[in-house]
């Protein structure tokens, strides 16, 4: 069930880029080159370490830590 929350997932962006100024374009660049030959191969997602990334029509739509310890790719 998800629950309403009355703050939006681009309000909470706003608010690390411009309050924590954090860097997002910099967080997407690094997300990119963890899954650029992955991505451009054509996959459905890639395990790297002890992340889960999953795609979508050549995107990356979330991450999540994996469940399987080490650094298979796949």
């Amino acid at each position: 069930m998800v629950e309403f929350h009355p703050v939006t997932d681009h309000a909470v962006l706003r608010y690390m880029e411009r309050v924590l100024e954090i860097d997002v374009g910099t967080v997407r660049e690094l997300i990119f080159r963890e899954t650029e030959t992955a991505l451009l191969a054509g996959a459905a997602g890639l395990r790297c370490d002890a992340i889960r990334y999953v795609f979508a029509d050549g995107k990356v739509v979330t991450i999540m830590p994996s469940n399987r310890s080490g650094g298979r790719h796949g």
